[in-house]
């Protein structure tokens, strides 16, 4: 075995576990809203399974290009580790935007410190991780609700490349401390340096963009559907809406958890369309 010292992230999809256990309604309309193909015979499982290759190519996509950057999924889950903790927040920043766009609604842990893994993997069963790192990011993904990444305090002062503005205060939802959350909605492009300026105007671009898709894609019909995927959404919706009045003055477009939770329904290419139009010309 092989055991270093590095950074993990561990993203888990929202949702996967109602589904499979038959307390989410699943139609031909969800298939559709993710161009999946479809036939009567086609259950929540075909659904999740679909989902889940989605979810890889994602992975493979953020991840393709980077070197010393390992992989692992496990169904709806997945770690992403390296010796180099800037590039793991980078690729866990990438992977969210993929995911919310994409119609996932994924959160995350993130976590440095003791790595183990086999000196040789079998190609056949794929790669596999454990040590400190591991399980403080596991840990990490499930203090709070929404599309959001949780990182350990030792990482966030590691960090050499990323602006310390990325990383804000919360209080976990777990235990009530204060954990740090890496603000990864205020990032659309890669993280080059921590004296990287932030281009405003393009911010708030990318973010209505995430607004519109989690108020209005039927992508998200199905996380809708049911009670805690309406509390994900929304809270989802709060923290990154939020964000638009930190870079524009007055500008109306925080969508509040109260208001929000109870108006998750009205789902539609040509709605999602609309909304993100009337976003557009609300920014100009």
């Amino acid at each position: 075995m092989k055991e270093y010292t590095g950074a993990v992230f561990f993203v888990d999809i929202l949702g996967v576990g109602a589904l499979t256990q038959g307390k989410v309604d699943i139609s031909e309309k969800d298939f559709l809203a993710h161009n999946f193909s479809y036939n009567s015979g086609f259950s929540e499982h075909q659904f999740c399974a679909k989902l889940l290759l989605k979810f890889r190519r994602i992975l493979v996509s953020a991840t393709k290009d980077l070197k010393n950057v390992k992989v692992a999924q496990l169904s709806d889950c997945a770690f992403i580790w390296s010796e180099d903790p800037n590039v793991v927040v980078n690729v866990a920043r990438d992977i969210m935007w993929r995911s919310v766009l994409g119609g996932l609604l994924c959160r995350g842990g993130l976590a440095n410190g003791q790595i183990v893994e086999p000196e040789k993997i079998n190609t056949k069963l794929g790669m596999f991780i454990c040590g400190g790192a591991v399980t403080d990011a596991v840990k990490l993904e499930g203090a709070g609700k929404g599309a959001r990444i949780f990182i350990k305090q030792e990482l966030v002062s590691e960090l050499k490349k990323i602006p310390f503005a990325a990383f804000i205060p919360r209080k976990s939802l777990i235990d009530f401390s204060i954990i740090d959350e890496f603000q990864w909605y205020r990032y659309p492009s890669f993280i080059k340096s921590s004296y990287d300026k932030l281009d405003e105007n393009f911010i708030v671009e990318e973010v209505i963009k995430l607004i519109a898709m989690l108020k209005h894609s039927p992508k998200y019909a199905w996380n809708s559907s049911s009670t805690l995927g309406r509390v994900q959404l929304a809270s989802t919706i709060d923290i990154i809406s939020s964000e638009t009045e930190n870079f524009v003055r007055d500008l109306d477009l925080k969508f509040g958890y109260e208001y929000v939770i109870d108006n998750l329904g009205n789902r539609s290419d040509l709605i999602y369309k609309r909304a993100l139009s009337s976003y557009q010309e609300i920014i100009k």
